[in-house]
């Protein structure tokens, strides 16, 4: 899992709900959100960061924080059944 800061392209800040929505779609646990600044803060599984880095309407993503997350057996984010 990668915590990260997704900032907005100069031209969608004021479409800054389009872009969360998008984002939540693509799998970010959005955190928090800087319509002032145009950032948006989440949590996104780490392979997925390259693709919203291309997403329309985002300038960057910088990865704050990466970590292996290890969900119990049964749990949707469960990847090894273990």
């Amino acid at each position: 899992m990668s915590e990260i800061v997704v900032v907005i392209d100069d031209k969608h800040c004021d479409d800054m709900d389009s872009v969360v929505t998008r984002l939540s779609d693509a799998g970010v646990e959005v955190a928090k959100i800087n319509p002032n600044e145009g950032v948006i803060e989440g949590l996104v599984e780490s392979y997925k960061v390259k693709d919203i880095d291309e997403m329309p309407g985002v300038e960057y993503v910088r990865t704050v924080f990466t970590y292996a997350a290890d969900y119990p057996p049964g749990d949707p984010r469960d990847r090894n059944g273990r």
